[in-house]
């Protein structure tokens, strides 16, 4: 013998629930068994996952930060970039230019 089960929940819900079970290919149905299956394992209800997950803050060992900075100091580009405003729009001139003749 079965049971027909009815809940409310909110439209936005469950159109959203039910796009994530035909992305597994599972049914309402089994979603429902899966819930009741968990309540009399866990003796719980799920929670959500924000609420299981605590903010905790890590910080990186004295040799995970050496290791970082090696890493990243080897993948600098050595090169001198002129931090004059008019390079830059001598190289925007350029590529403009580049590209009208191009089309021309």
């Amino acid at each position: 013998m079965s049971k027909m089960v009815s809940a409310r929940i909110p439209d936005a819900l469950f159109a959203q629930g039910c796009a994530q079970l035909e992305e597994l290919g599972a049914t309402q149905t089994q979603l429902v068994k899966a819930a009741f299956d968990y309540l009399l394992q866990e003796r719980s209800l799920p929670r959500p996952l924000r609420e299981k997950k605590e903010a905790v803050q890590r910080r990186l060992s004295t040799e995970q930060r050496a290791s970082l900075e090696r890493k990243l100091a080897s993948c600098q580009l050595d090169i001198s970039i002129p931090s004059d405003v008019g390079y830059d729009k001598e190289i925007a001139h350029q590529g403009r230019e580049a590209k009208y003749e191009a089309v021309s």
